[in-house]
């Protein structure tokens, strides 16, 4: 660990690393650090309890979501996106299931396709980003456009089927997409720190985040705030709450979580996919990531030893050489 610590310390130096290390077993911090500045022009230096977006990483959130509503009794995994409303049957197969769009197996429209998008910092859609606030107003870039491929065809990462899934949450909560997560996800995992926050009115405490010049902040480049497939702000103690509580049930029932904790697209011998979780084997570890403009992040755990390490960057892609340490 020693060794580990070390090299945390020598690699944020070399990089100029802009974020939040932190390693946990169980609820005790073993390591915790914070390095450069949540705000630069003002130098004010990031702390260990600063709010980091998390990109990609608020899709587990999304498919939780998803959970309390099976739970509910609201949907199920088998639930067929024809059976909710059929205006949807244009961008998405009828017959493509809730588990489908969990898994990335959907073949749906993609607004923000990865398979074809490279430049993150430079990437914009047909509506201004100010009026992006909730799932609900992603529907205009979906109408007209066609499927990608038909369900269970294959694996395609896929940014708008969790912003779908966000929609459908919308649709059947009656709810705003954030607080729904807010109530039914993040109350029960204790993350008090957490939340969809307005890129133009962030909170005390929470970091801007820069593009790879490290002098303009992220406000041009992303939506109003955060929904389905990205968007959230959290802390390093509350992702460790988190890990906890999705293993101790206390956000969904252990056979709905087992559900979601099974690999249902393996990647290789080595990993795969859950329902908004990455996995890794030998030993079990369990991840969620996400980049965009301006934020960087990943979160592992570890259920056997129940260790849990987060690196949180305000940078584009500012965590993957400290993240990369654990593969050494």
């Amino acid at each position: 660990m020693k060794t580990l610590l070390q090299k945390i310390e020598e690699t944020a130096a070399k990089i100029q690393f802009s974020g939040v290390v932190s390693i946990f077993r169980e609820s005790e911090a073993i390591y915790s650090a914070a390095f450069g500045y949540r705000d630069v022009q003002n130098k004010l230096p990031n702390q260990t309890d600063t709010r980091f977006g998390i990109a990609s990483g608020t899709k587990f959130f999304t498919a939780l979501g998803i959970g309390q509503l099976i739970e509910q009794g609201k949907l199920s995994f088998d639930t067929a996106v024809g059976e909710l409303d059929d205006r949807f049957n244009h961008f998405i197969d009828p017959k493509a299931t809730i588990l489908n769009l969990l898994t990335h197996t959907s073949g749906i429209f993609d607004y923000y396709d990865e398979e074809l998008i490279r430049d993150f910092d430079n990437f914009f859609v047909e509506i201004p980003w100010y009026q992006l606030e909730t799932p609900s107003d992603y529907m205009p870039l979906f109408e007209n456009q066609q499927m990608k491929f038909a369900p269970n065809e294959r694996y395609a990462y896929s940014n708008g089927g969790y912003v779908f899934l966000g929609i459908l949450i919308e649709k059947i909560s009656g709810m705003l997409y954030r607080d729904f997560i807010q109530t039914q996800v993040l109350n029960p995992a204790g993350m008090s720190d957490s939340g969809f926050f307005a890129m133009n009115n962030l909170p005390q405490n929470t970091a801007n985040g820069y593009l790879l010049d490290r002098q303009t902040t992220n406000v041009y480049n992303l939506p109003l705030r955060g929904g389905g497939d990205g968007g959230m702000f959290t802390t390093t103690a509350d992702i460790r709450s988190f890990w906890e509580a999705l293993f101790s049930y206390k956000i969904l029932s252990p056979q709905v979580t087992d559900r979601f904790l099974e690999t249902h697209v393996h990647f290789n011998d080595q990993s795969g996919y859950g329902c908004g979780v990455y996995q890794k084997f030998n030993p079990l570890r369990y991840s969620i990531v996400g980049g965009d403009a301006g934020v960087g992040f990943q979160s592992c755990y570890w259920p056997d030893k129940e260790i849990t390490f987060s690196v949180f960057s305000n940078v584009t892609d500012g965590e993957e050489a400290i993240a990369d340490l654990w593969r050494e």
